[in-house]
């Protein structure tokens, strides 16, 4: 029953269809980047068996994000959102296609990589600007989740699709279903979603203008505006560190399995099968989760259960990969999506001249502990073994989750005893 209550919830969404046109889209995008990521990423590891090359694949993967980020933003802002999603998807779709004639040369699928990650900066900022176009205000709750299940379910067939292909030695033919799908989403963008960046909802546009005048839009303005709002700024916080966290495991993982078993990295797909399963339940509970956290009034500290459960579950899988490494993987994702709904909420009642460069300064923020992790654990994984270097790289993680968990409980005790207080 509190399923089906839960499905009903989103009927109203699923009538609008131009949200279920971007819904479509994402997915179809989402699914082709995850088949293809996953596939890359045990594929590169396996043409040249150095977690050197594999770590400078993630690096060249994810760091334009963080160092191309204000041009990112003003991209968004400043040129039509539709524009934007159906370019980056065509591109996508041909750099794919260049990529799957070149598949045996490591050195052309590091520098297309590369390219990708250039070329994909605007996009989630552009998407996630572009909800609050198709929704009022009130539904950008529930928006969230239904697009985060939505792709999910996405991630979890590209996973699947992934695990097949690589257990199958067949990238080529993924490389060639994902050009697809990114050339399917760039049609459907460029035909269904509206071409001005206008809020849906009134009450933003009003929010917008309160907030910050229109000849306001630079990088400086959205800086002041994150440092303003306390909330926005614990979640950005919040994100980062679970980032952080997430990328020990992210990087250390395939060696990890290669280490414990021979030819283990072939498994990485079974791995990320896993991880789709869990973003699946994660971004399922983000609507309860968020409202939870509203209805208590402690908003700013939705990440903290999340952060401790990511990182003793990146210590459990260091300890046992293959017995209990399924289970916590598993736990470690629901856990990751659980906060995403608040802070993307948060992000997108932004005023609308400011929207897309606060989301890139959020997505880059998220990539700084990611990309230096991801930087350095590969040299120190030559004078310490996979496993010891995972327990030790999560250490700190767990010591600042501890801290933070007492912060917040004792919030929540001052908040109950200010409350008996006023009731006395």
């Amino acid at each position: 029953m509190h399923l089906f209550h839960q499905y009903k919830k989103y009927t109203p969404l699923l009538n609008e269809k131009r949200f279920s046109y971007l819904c479509l889209s994402e997915s179809l995008s989402t699914l082709g980047n995850m088949a293809q990521g996953i596939a890359l990423a045990a594929y590169i590891f396996t043409l040249s068996q150095s977690i050197f090359i594999f770590g400078l694949f993630l690096i060249i993967r994810f760091a334009p994000q963080f160092l191309l980020f204000s041009i990112a933003g003003s991209i968004v802002d400043k040129y039509s959102r539709r524009f934007t999603l159906t370019i980056i998807n065509i591109l996508l779709a041909l750099l794919t296609c260049v990529m799957t004639f070149n598949s045996h040369s490591t050195t052309t699928i590091l520098i297309i990589t590369l390219l990708i990650g250039i070329i994909e900066l605007p996009y989630h900022p552009a998407l996630s600007s572009s909800i609050p176009s198709l929704v009022n205000k009130d539904q950008l709750g529930l928006a969230n989740g239904l697009m985060g299940i939505l792709t999910s379910i996405a991630r979890v067939i590209g996973s699947a699709i992934a695990a097949f292909g690589l257990l199958n030695d067949t990238v080529t033919g993924l490389l060639i279903f994902n050009a697809i799908t990114f050339f399917i989403a760039g049609i459907i963008t460029w035909t269904k979603l509206p071409t001005a960046n206008l809020d849906n909802d009134s009450s933003l546009e009003e929010g917008s203008q309160e907030s910050t005048s229109s000849k306001e839009s630079g990088l400086i303005t959205s800086i002041k505006y994150i440092k303003n709002h306390m909330v926005l700024k614990n979640l950005i916080f919040g994100s980062f560190l679970i980032w952080g966290c997430l990328s020990i495991t992210d990087v250390l993982l395939v060696p990890l399995l290669n280490s414990t078993i021979q030819d283990g990295e072939k498994y990485y797909g079974v791995y990320r099968f896993i991880a789709a399963l869990g973003m699946l339940i994660g971004n399922y509970l983000t609507v309860p989760w968020r409202e939870k956290y509203l209805s208590l009034k402690i908003t700013k500290y939705g990440y903290v259960l999340p952060l401790v459960i990511l990182s003793l579950s990146s210590i459990g899988i260091a300890l046992s990969p293959f017995i209990l490494g399924p289970i916590l993987y598993l736990f470690l994702w629901i856990a990751m999506f659980l906060p995403s709904n608040l802070l993307n909420v948060e992000l997108q009642t932004t005023p609308n001249n400011i929207r897309g460069k606060v989301i890139s300064i959020a997505d880059a923020l998220d990539g700084i502990l990611f990309i230096m992790l991801t930087g350095l654990l590969p040299y120190l994984s030559y004078f310490i073994s996979v496993e010891k270097l995972l327990i030790a790289a999560s250490i700190p993680f767990v010591v600042i989750s501890l801290i933070l968990t007492y912060t917040f409980i004792k919030s929540i005790y001052i908040n109950k005893k200010n409350k008996g207080l006023e009731v006395t």
